[in-house]
């Protein structure tokens, strides 16, 4: 997908709503459009910046910050909106601003309380006090229960109802050219002091009734183990035996051990340096199993609690980090998938280790509030569990938590594949993790720091490709070998080098002149054969890979496995150099060509 497909399909399925966002906040819903407007062209100026971090969060700030340079709207329109509700308008006018944000943003804006008070800019512990006191205020105000406030928030949707949004390419054209409408002088002009807007109609019950919802912070999503207090976990909230076993194929499981020592020590499962991620777990719950069968399956369960929700996100991050920067000999990543979740993401890796007996791990993480939820299943063989089973399962261990604190759980999951985490260095090229095994050899790949080339280390004979151009804004090289493995010839490597270029179309034309370079390659040296010619496709990537022999004498011919790949605007060049029986089949190193174009979408967001 391009980067103007990415944007187009982004601007059509989110501009309605946060169209209605702005207009909650502001509540007039001229100012409301232009600065929606305003907000997205912005959006598509700093697209490749913003594409992979939040770019609806981005989207709704810009235009909050638009309307709230000047706390005014205007009369005539506040007097002449249909279907305008004024008296619920004027009762959210009198909230402070972040109190007015936070309840917009979990209603309209279809967040739970953790991901609005930070696209807030205040704690989670802050904004459960503050939504409180708010639904307190309105309550008091307008002298009417919760769910009659929500029937006049739906009456309040026909305001932005109407109103129609510009066509997307009129959006980017507009950014391109610079002519982006001045929404604080259109709202500077207004004269009336109103400091609020309303809700606008939601799909879902946001603010149900208080049969439902006995505590006010549970306002349409399970953030209650946000304030989940550590005594209140125990070993009833991890999985039980029966529940592990449905990752087993029928065998039979047992309980091998809990562990509930925060300083332990010892890491649990192959690729953590240490045992729990926080540096400030105030609460820990490690427990292993084992399977019955002659697979020799194992399961260990890991629940971490952080004494801030920042701190848990950050041990949810480490957590991840260990497994992205995996240094084992013979481990590869094999597989990357996100569970789409209406109250928050999981990941889960596919990792595989080539020694003998084979054997497949797959790992789940989950973080929700304080709490950081780590999964691990291994087992002999080149098959583990399903994902979608395995999906089931890491969603009940964190459902045990989540029904403990009173909050809603839901089994509304969608697996999709995903690229790879990002490596703690240099994350637009491949990874440690990411190499194949060669022959025997049982010992673990190393990349030299990526560096600017004075000669493209990945070319090859036949395409000399070179990227030194007007048309490239960077350029970096990296090589990697097993350095420990005195067996392997000199010769006997992968470089990679990896581009980014001014637009799409710069870096098309150059992997489309690469290829018909190879392809002319046996006419125009008749030394060279060219070999293998192989389509590398992937979500938002194309390119090619080659296997490319040379005969350099009439005794001596040296092969290359060679690809590039494309995505958007970046391109990564890889060449992998055989000795002997020290090689990869044509099929891994396509999927090699594969994970390298997969790591070029953190060259979009670095």
């Amino acid at each position: 997908m391009t980067r103007v497909d990415e944007f187009n399909s982004f601007y059509s399925s989110t501009s309605r709503d946060a169209l209605s966002v702005t207009y909650a906040l502001c509540g007039d819903r001229q100012v409301a459009l232009e600065a929606t407007a305003d907000a997205y062209r912005r959006a598509w100026r700093d697209w490749s910046k913003i594409r992979d971090r939040s770019p609806l969060a981005y989207v709704r700030n810009e235009a909050w910050k638009l309307t709230a340079v000047s706390r005014t709207t205007h009369p005539l329109r506040r007097k002449h909106e249909e279907g305008a509700d004024t008296e619920l308008l004027g009762a959210l006018a009198d909230l402070p601003s972040d109190h007015r944000r936070l309840i917009v943003l979990l209603t309209l804006g279809d967040t739970d309380l953790e991901q609005a008070s930070r696209e807030v800019g205040v704690t989670a512990e802050d904004g459960i006090e503050a939504v409180t006191t708010a639904l307190d205020r309105l309550e008091k105000a307008l002298e009417q229960p919760l769910d009659v406030l929500e029937r006049r928030t739906r009456d309040l949707g026909t305001v932005t109802g109407r109103l129609e949004m510009p066509p997307s390419a009129d959006i980017r054209q507009a950014a391109q050219r610079g002519r982006m409408r001045n929404t604080v002088l259109l709202v500077a002009a207004a004269v009336v002091l109103v400091l609020g807007g309303g809700f606008v109609v939601s799909d879902g019950d946001a603010l149900a009734s208080r049969a439902d919802l006995p505590r006010r912070e549970k306002i349409g999503d399970e953030r209650p183990d946000i304030v989940l207090e550590a005594r209140k976990l125990s070993e009833d909230n991890l999985l039980s035996t029966r529940q592990i076993g449905s990752l087993g194929a029928g065998e039979a499981w047992r309980t091998v051990g809990t562990d509930e020592k925060v300083d332990a020590k010892t890491p649990y499962a192959t690729c953590p340096t240490r045992r729990f991620a926080g540096d400030d777990t105030i609460k820990a719950y490690v427990r292993t199993y084992a399977g019955a069968g002659p697979a020799k399956a194992r399961a260990a369960q890991s629940i971490e609690v952080s004494s801030t929700s920042q701190e848990a996100e950050a041990a949810y991050r480490t957590t991840v980090g260990w497994y992205a920067d995996c240094e084992h000999p013979r481990v590869q990543l094999v597989g990357s998938y996100v569970v789409q979740r209406p109250f928050g993401d999981f990941r889960i890796l596919r990792l595989r280790s080539h020694r003998s007996p084979e054997r497949t791990f797959t790992v789940g993480f989950a973080h929700s509030g304080r709490v950081t939820l780590t999964l691990v299943h291994e087992i002999d063989g080149a098959k583990g569990p399903s994902v979608e089973q395995f999906t089931r399962t890491l969603n009940a261990s964190v459902a045990k938590i989540c029904s403990d604190s009173g909050g809603r759980c839901t089994d509304d999951t969608e697996v999709v594949k995903a690229a790879p985490p990002r490596t703690s260095t240099a994350p637009t090229f491949l990874g440690i993790v990411d190499l194949p095994p060669v022959a025997d050899v049982d010992k673990v790949w190393s990349g030299i720091a990526p560096y600017t080339p004075k000669q493209n280390p990945a070319a090859t004979v036949c395409d000399a490709a070179d990227f030194d151009s007007d048309e490239v804004q960077d350029v970096k090289s990296r090589v990697f070998v097993i350095p420990e493995a005195p067996e392997l010839p000199q010769e006997f490597g992968v470089a990679e080098t990896v581009a980014g270029f001014d637009s799409d179309d710069d870096a098309k034309k150059f992997v489309d002149k690469v290829e018909k370079k190879i392809k002319a390659c046996p006419d125009d040296n008749l030394a060279a054969d060219v070999k293998d010619s192989d389509k590398v496709k992937g979500a938002g990537l194309d390119g090619r890979a080659w296997r490319i022999a040379f005969e350099v004498s009439k005794k001596k011919v040296v092969e290359n496995r060679m690809a590039i790949v494309r995505r958007g605007s970046h391109v990564a060049q890889l060449t992998f150099t055989p000795v002997g029986r020290y090689d990869i089949s044509q099929k891994t190193f396509r999927a090699l060509a594969e994970r390298a174009g997969q790591r070029l979408v953190y060259g979009e967001t670095d």
